[in-house]
Order: C-alpha cells, then structure tokens, then sequence
C-alpha cells in the first residue's frame, strides 16, 4: 500500500510539475523578440506571405496565451505539436532523444552510486589512515572540477591517444554490423561520455555515505555488536551499509538533475544525439514547441528518479513501512 500511494504521489506531482515548468516555459519564450521564422525572413529568396502561412499554421500569429491553451488541449490527446526546426512530431523527437541520453545517464548513475557507496563506506572505515587522507584529497578535487573541464581533458585524451572514438553513438562504417559488433562499437563510444558523467556522481555518493556511515558507526547498536565478536562482513553489511544508506536514496532527485545537466554539456562536446543536443538545438532555433517538450521529457526523468528512490527506500529501511508515516 506504501509502495501505491509513492506511485500516485510522484503521477500528482509529475502533472503539477509539468504545468507549471510549462507554463513558466511559454511564459519566458514571449519575451524572447521573434520566433523560428524570424530568421528566414533575411532570406530573400523566400516571400514573405509564406512566411506569415507559416506562422498562421503553427499558431505563432496568435497571442502567447491562446498558443498555451492549444498546446495544453493537444496534450489531452498525448499530442506535443511538431517541431518547427525537424520538422517531425515533438512526442517522438523527445522519446528518441530520452533514450539516447540514458545510454550516458544510467551506467554512470549505476557505477556512480555503487562506487560511491562502497569507497564512501570504506572511507568511513579508515578516516584516520593513510587510505583515508588520500580520498579525502581526491574527492576534493574532483568536486572542483566542472564537466566541461572533464569533458575537454576526455577529448585531449583521445585525441593524443587514439583509444577512443570521437563524436556520434557508433562508427559510420557499421551499417550491417552484427548485434556484437555494433554493441561492442557503442560501448567503446560511451567510456569516455559516461566516465566523465560518473565521476562528479561516484565523487557526490562518496561523501554522503562517508558521513551517514560515520554517524551509523557512532550508534549504540553498532558498538554493541562490534564488542560481542560478530564478524566484520556481517557488521559491514547488516549494520552498517543498509541503515547509511538512508540519505543516498533521497539524493535520487539531485542526482538525475545532474545527469540532465552534465549530459547538456557532454553531448556537445561528444556530438551524442540525446536530449542535452536537442535542448540546445531548440533554444538556438527558438524551437518553442520543442522546448517545452524537452522540458517535459526532463520532468518525467527527474520525477522517475524520485519515484524509484522512494521505492527502494521503502524496501530497505523497515521504518519507512510503518502505517503512520512516521521513521
């Protein structure tokens, strides 16, 4: 029944949600001077009256508020416009988009968090070692540094190695490639876009567990077992990294957000086809249909994120089962 009512809580907030990202998307998109056809009005070999059909099919004639209330009425009928830039429907440039920017986002929220959850427990462990006070020192740095940063050093680093592709999802020259083959090539394009994606992930995980382990270890319960014996791969797994892992489960929001963000500027630099690119492309295109359908394609991540984390929360931690709500 918890698990019920986690579902319907994130369905409610994913519609509030996305109206009001919407809203606040059309909104700032009619402060912006001209629209997609702007430019092609410099253009001297297209006439101006069909310009304006143009705008007249695509309702960019009419004030910003009647565009909406069409715009949200084709939303009822899972109808998200076309694309004034693709010229194809918003709903399948955003699912296709979506799914190429997963390719990136969940191996690196996988390794991220499982990395990060291991050193962030052995970190605890030996805080006052040699082992320590090196991860302390590299997950400084590593927190220091932007993706953009990591991205052009992943660049650099192709580049004067030849190791690893550069640009695209698969080489040019697999067009009828086995299964193997082609999944062999895509893998071999993701290790440097999902390596520089995992590390500000694996760096994040890393601290949070370190401290939520630290305050487990200073817990009565835990004192107690040490002293009677019991082995140290129990006590690591039944007392220590299940109740620490409490705060990592509700950082699941942050996490995707960052995973939407970092992957704007790795696929620019990786030329990856996901919905970072798209974004771009619409913003630069004042693609206002496709804006907002990216938008929603972002809403609907980052509200999965927080979904699945309230999931397995609540099949990791028996408090969050209890009736009343409280923990």
């Amino acid at each position: 029944m918890r698990i019920l009512a986690a579902i319907s809580k994130r369905v409610l907030q994913l519609a509030v949600l996305s109206l009001l990202v919407t809203t606040a998307t059309f909104a700032l998109s009619s402060l912006l001077p001209g629209d997609f056809f702007s430019t092609q009005e410099l253009d001297p070999t297209i006439r101006r009256q069909t310009i304006d059909l143009m705008r007249q099919r695509y309702g960019l004639d009419q004030p910003i508020l009647v565009q909406y209330g069409r715009w949200l009425t084709r939303c009822a009928h899972l109808d998200f416009g076309e694309s004034h830039f693709y010229q194809q429907p918003v709903r399948s440039i955003v699912f296709d988009a979506l799914t190429k920017t997963l390719w990136i986002g969940l191996p690196a929220l996988m390794i991220g968090m499982l990395g990060g959850i291991l050193l962030g427990t052995f970190h605890a462990l030996n805080r006052d070692n040699s082992f320590g006070l090196a991860l302390d020192l590299l997950s400084t740095v590593a927190l220091a540094l932007p993706t953009l940063i990591l991205g052009l050093g992943a660049l650099l680093l192709a580049a004067f190695t030849n190791w690893f592709p550069l640009g695209s999802m698969n080489s040019s020259s697999l067009p009828d490639a086995g299964f193997l083959t082609w999944f062999t090539d895509r893998i071999h394009h993701l290790v440097l876009p999902v390596a520089c994606l995992t590390v500000p992930i694996l760096v994040f995980v890393e601290r949070i567990q370190c401290a939520a382990t630290q305050d487990v270890l200073n817990e009565p319960y835990v004192r107690a077992v040490r002293a009677r014996g019991v082995a140290r791969r129990r006590i690591f797994l039944h007392y220590l990294l299940r109740p620490a892992l409490n705060p990592i489960m509700s950082t699941a929001g942050p996490l995707c957000a960052s995973i939407l963000s970092g992957s704007l500027v790795l696929e620019v630099i990786f030329a990856w086809p996901g919905l970072g690119q798209v974004t771009l492309n619409a913003l630069l295109n004042q693609d206002t249909t496709l804006v907002v359908g990216c938008v929603i394609g972002s809403t609907i991540l980052l509200v999965t994120g927080n979904l699945v984390a309230d999931i397995l929360l609540l099949l990791l931690d028996p408090r969050t089962r209890v009736q009343d709500g409280t923990i």
